[in-house]
């Protein structure tokens, strides 16, 4: 399928490929004139455009995080799953919410949100987490709301006092949201740093506040546990922080963030969670030349580290077997290239390449599986282990008889064979002999 939007710079697919939004910019022939922007979004199989935008710059210049011409990128974000059925922007004082069966907004109106910062969707559910800063002043205090949609009914809302700056971090199923707010101390001069803990699936959507042991720890990076109910926190000054491992729940305090462990001075400023979960790699990237600790989050111990120097990015493969760490021409000219790992940090293969600029895996088709059933085996592993390791020995023992009668075969005929040849052979003799 060919795409048509003159002059092009940008394209964004939704999350299920249903939709393209592609962006233009074109200069207006008054230099007093801002730029004038296009964006289409087209049906990814018939190529129709379904709907399209037109403004200046200013109109599309808010939320995003990166772009050209002054113009934040992606525009729209799109709800989480792969029905892509809603996709939103922010604007002044509003977030437009906009339904894909006609394209146009949901109740014909956005939704209305004084002084609206940033919002991000659930990954799963049409849920919006919006955060609206504190007034100067502090007459009004910031806040963390969630609102349903296409009902636009306020789930949950928690206001926030003296907040200097706020990041949300959604869980891959969508059923907790980390937001990570820093506040002033009350001389204003410094900040401390706290989490407000969402259990969005849970009744009346409870919130646990989550502060570090040493709440003036600066947070270097944050990450769920995919699919799962664990999160990690690089925390401290460098050039060797602290990495702390919480829990949503555990056996003796269920219902309760508790922390597992933390692990102290480690070169890491990133972290990367297996596709699959129990694993992690703790890497110091780019200033910290490549350290990687790769670390078994369900035994708490560290399964190996290694080294792969100037190393800017990281990649799991999808199954979470195999992870791929690479030096792209992007940051460095020198080095350029990939190893790629087995889980537990086994060094597999390794190859230098110039000019070197990215490394992807090739997607995995999703699961026949329902997410119940998954769990299901993950609880009974053992039982299936059993099971299997039994239809595993009863094939090898019917291999093994098959081989047996295989082998007892060739010998009777081999010993025939024999018998033959010394027949004829006897009879070769008493030719002779006569």
């Amino acid at each position: 399928m060919r795409y048509a939007h003159p002059q092009v710079k940008l394209i964004d697919f939704s999350p299920g490929e249903k939709y393209l939004v592609t962006y233009s910019s074109h200069e207006p022939s008054n230099p007093h004139d801002a730029n004038r922007i296009v964006i289409n979004i087209f049906d990814v199989r018939t190529g129709k455009i379904m709907r399209d935008f037109k403004g200046s710059a200013d109109e599309f210049s808010v939320g995003g995080t990166g772009g050209v011409a002054g113009v934040s990128w992606p525009i729209f974000r799109w709800c989480g799953g792969k029905d892509d059925k809603y996709f939103a922007r922010i604007g002044k004082n509003m977030i437009s919410v906009h339904e894909t069966e006609t394209f146009s907004l949901v109740d014909k109106k956005s939704l209305k949100v004084e002084n609206v910062l940033d919002f991000s969707w659930s990954p799963t559910d049409p849920i919006l987490a919006l955060f609206v800063p504190e007034l100067a002043g502090g007459n009004q205090p910031a806040r963390v709301s969630l609102v349903q949609i296409p009902s636009k009914e306020e789930l949950r809302q928690k206001n926030l006092f003296s907040v200097s700056d706020c990041k949300m971090y959604w869980q891959s199923n969508g059923d907790y949201l980390a937001v990570n707010v820093d506040r002033y101390t009350k001389s204003k001069r410094t900040t401390y740093t706290g989490f407000e803990l969402f259990r969005i699936k849970e009744r009346d959507i409870p919130i646990e506040v989550l502060e570090l042991d040493n709440k003036n720890d600066k947070i270097i990076a944050f990450a769920w546990e995919p699919k799962g109910h664990r999160f990690a926190v690089i925390h401290g000054d460098s050039p060797r922080p602290d990495v702390s491992f919480y829990s949503m729940r555990t056996a003796h305090n269920s219902g309760r963030v508790s922390k597992l462990t933390t692990l102290k001075g480690k070169q890491a400023n990133a972290l990367f969670w297996s596709p699959a979960g129990h694993y992690i790699i703790l890497a110091g990237l780019k200033g910290f030349n490549g350290q990687l600790e790769f670390f078994n989050v369900d035994e708490l111990e560290t399964m190996g580290t290694t080294e792969h120097f100037m190393a800017t990015d990281i990649d799991w493969d999808p199954t979470g077997r195999y992870v791929s760490t690479s030096v792209t021409s992007v940051h460095h000219e020198m080095e350029n290239g990939f190893n790629i790992w087995s889980f537990n940090g086994k060094p597999l293969y390794r190859t230098l390449k110039d000019h070197f600029f990215q490394f992807l895996w090739r997607p995995r088709p999703p699961s026949f599986l329902s997410p119940e059933k998954e769990e299901e085996i993950a609880n009974n592993l053992k039982k299936y282990s059993k099971k299997n390791e039994a239809e595993d020995q009863d094939v090898s023992l019917q291999l093994s008889e098959q081989d047996r009668e295989k082998r007892t075969k060739n010998v009777t005929g081999t010993e025939a064979c024999i018998e033959t040849r010394k027949a004829w052979i006897q009879n070769l003799k008493s030719g002779f002999s006569v």
